[in-house]
């Protein structure tokens, strides 16, 4: 039985049956970008002169004004996302009621961020940014892990919270996205373990001192093996309903569409059929996302009643 197969059995025996609201998954061919204005590079700040190589550095607007990965290092040499090289560092540009502060999260030898993305959210609705990366360590593997800025006795980037190691070295995840998957008004986290040799599409909780897994879904793929593009996954907001995950299975060819429902369970709302190409990239969009794929061509994935 293929791996698609076994998802529609298993989620058919757990008694995931269609929704009396019933959506569909519907694709259609779309101009460049699906007609969205394509990303501008912006110029790198000064202070983020020494980031890593292909990293991006991002802008917040609540207490931290940039984040970046520096200490470029070859200690960890997993080439998931291209290159074997890794940030040994994190670095914050923080406010302060004395101005602009900078702080710095230096990771010990044995660990890297095996990441290219320091994503800013404010994931325990203090008002403030915490910091979400992916953290690899020499025998244990990758974990999420979650920092926030410690205010008291001195300024300084400290852990709120890590999720589970993938388990050994050279087992990576990739980040999803943050939303409130479960209902119950606080945020979570979801990623995608090994994308690459049979990913699991896990949820979170964030407990601090942990990110507690309490849900999975199998034959999910959010990266391509050697690629920098961490965007494969987008997760989808409809007025109404808890918030949907777009991502493919592990061909990443087809689309799977994905809701966290009670009393706990996955409903597949729309499974596509298989793209013409693989995908390289999915961009959200309202209601939807925008699919590129090998081949050139770009395609508009809508969720639909």
């Amino acid at each position: 039985m293929q791996p698609r197969q076994l998802l529609a059995a298993a989620l058919l025996l757990a008694g995931l049956n269609a929704p009396a609201h019933a959506m569909d998954l519907k694709a259609e061919k779309a101009t460049a970008h699906c007609g969205a204005s394509p990303p501008v590079a912006q110029p790198v700040p000064a202070a983020a002169h020494k980031h890593l190589p292909g990293s991006q550095v991002v802008s917040g607007q609540r207490n931290v004004a940039l984040a970046w990965l520096g200490s470029a290092t070859l200690r960890y040499p997993h080439g998931a996302l291209g290159s074997r090289e890794h940030a040994g560092s994190l670095h914050a540009l923080v406010r302060t009621q004395d101005g602009l502060m900078e702080l710095a999260y230096v990771l010990p030898l044995h660990r890297v961020f095996e990441d290219r993305i320091p994503r800013l959210v404010d994931l325990d609705a203090d008002g403030r940014d915490e910091i979400l990366l992916v953290e690899s360590d020499a025998v244990q593997g990758s974990a999420l892990v979650v920092l926030q800025v410690r205010v008291h006795p001195t300024p300084a980037l400290v852990e709120l919270a890590r999720g589970p190691y993938t388990g050994s070295t050279f087992r990576w995840l990739n980040p999803v996205g943050v939303a409130d998957f479960d209902g119950d008004g606080r945020l979570d986290v979801a990623s995608v373990t090994t994308p690459h040799i049979g990913g699991v599409l896990t949820l979170h909780h964030l407990r601090p001192p942990r990110l507690e897994p309490y849900a999975t879904a199998m034959d999910v793929s959010n990266h391509r093996m050697g690629q920098i593009e961490q965007q494969l996954a987008a997760v989808v907001h409809l007025p109404g309903l808890r918030p949907t995950i777009l991502v493919p299975d592990m061909s990443l060819r087809s689309m799977h569409a994905l809701r966290w429902e009670s009393p706990g369970q996955w409903r597949e709302l729309g499974d596509l059929h298989p793209l013409p190409a693989r995908l390289q990239r999915l961009t959200p969009l309202p209601g939807g996302a925008c699919a590129w794929l090998d081949d050139g061509s770009w395609w508009r994935l809508a969720l639909v009643r």
